[in-house]
């Protein structure tokens, strides 16, 4: 099954509804249906949040492609050039005074996935996440 979602920035909550369904309807297992939501999720917030200088409406394409044993979510948006994996934060610290304020969506996103990939092409930024199913959670990248 290869799916394509648009979601707008101000229709995330329909978005996320969407893809849980597009997982469902394929038979996945509620623990891997709710990574891959909470995955999409921390993704597209991230982007409607930080992406855009302007608060226009924009359009974010999500590739939903599944096999056998892995699922594969590729976002695709115009938004200013970010590659996430670049900023891919490490361990916790022990004390969380010691952290500042915000990135545990990246953290929480690649210890669910089993591969991380991105690209800027053109205007675009192009994330691909991949996690296999029916194996224990990933830590990318």
């Amino acid at each position: 099954m290869d799916t394509q979602f648009q979601v707008g920035t101000r229709e995330l909550g329909r978005g996320l509804d969407a893809i849980e369904a597009a997982l469902r309807a394929e038979g996945l297992r509620d623990e891997s249906v709710l990574d891959l939501r909470l995955v999409a999720e921390e993704v597209l917030t991230n982007v409607a949040h930080h992406a855009y200088d302007d608060a226009e409406q924009h359009w974010i394409r999500l590739r939903l492609t599944l096999l056998a044993d892995e699922a594969t979510l590729e976002f695709t948006d115009d938004g200013r050039p970010f590659d996430p994996l670049a900023k891919a934060p490490g361990g916790l610290p022990a004390d969380s005074r010691e952290r500042a304020i915000g990135g545990l969506g990246l953290c929480l996103t690649f210890a669910l996935v089993d591969a991380a990939k991105y690209a800027r092409r053109g205007s675009d930024n192009v994330l691909t996440l991949t996690k296999r199913l029916n194996a224990p959670d990933g830590d990318v990248p």
